[in-house]
């Protein structure tokens, strides 16, 4: 027997029923997921300020608490803009740190943002000691412009010292700028110049420098 009109409406209701069902389901999936993003991601911030304000509370400098707010994608690896400038104490040639190490110095400040030159850069130099020795040397950047993974290297090291791998490598507090005891990275490996006068130290940076986000300028 033909089924009536009326018959082929009913048999259809299930079904529309099944797909609104589905998608209200699709959305409210993707609203979780869209919420589960959202709280890793601030979860991941709170643990860097939570890193931040232990430093803060634990060295013995005044320090401003600042936003990476730009980087120049044709120079990823020289500079950043962070949020903070004259008005918040901000100078230029004021050591930056990450929660993990030193990244650079304030190069030049607007009255509420700052140019940092980042630590990666070749121009940026840092007097360095070595944790295990304490053999001094200037730390800079490691033709970074091009790298994939960025690199530091300590120059000017005795040719008779004995740099170990994995060593922790700090700031020494000469040249008026960085103070003494920020971590700047580890070594990697080691060689002589081509004068066969110095060692050449690479380093593996103490900070992450691709994903810079929050930062802490050293103003006293």
């Amino acid at each position: 027997m033909l089924a009536t009109p009326f018959e082929r409406i009913a048999d259809l209701i299930p079904a529309f029923h099944t797909s609104a069902d589905n998608a209200k389901l699709r959305a409210d999936n993707n609203g979780l997921r869209r919420q589960v993003a959202e709280l890793q991601h601030h979860r991941a911030e709170n643990q860097q300020l939570r890193a931040l304000l232990q430093i803060k509370q634990a060295a013995p400098w005044r320090t401003v608490g600042a936003r990476v707010i730009g980087r120049d994608a044709s120079n990823w690896w020289k500079s950043i803009q962070i949020d903070r400038g004259a008005n918040d104490g901000v100078r230029p040639n004021q050591p930056v740190l990450s929660a993990s190490g030193l990244i650079g110095k304030t190069i030049s400040v607007s009255s509420g943002e700052s140019r940092v030159l980042l630590l990666l850069d070749a121009t940026c130099k840092v007097g360095a000691l070595l944790e295990t020795t304490r053999e001094p040397g200037i730390a800079s950047g490691a033709s970074a412009a091009l790298a994939r993974e960025p690199r530091l290297q300590m120059s000017f090291v005795d040719r008779k010292s004995n740099v170990k791998i994995g060593d922790a490598v700090y700031t020494s507090g000469l040249g008026g700028i960085f103070p003494r005891g920020i971590l700047i990275g580890t070594v990697t490996d080691a060689d002589l110049d081509p004068q066969g006068m110095y060692q050449n130290v690479e380093l593996k940076p103490a900070a992450d420098f691709r994903r810079l986000e929050e930062v802490m300028v050293i103003v006293q």
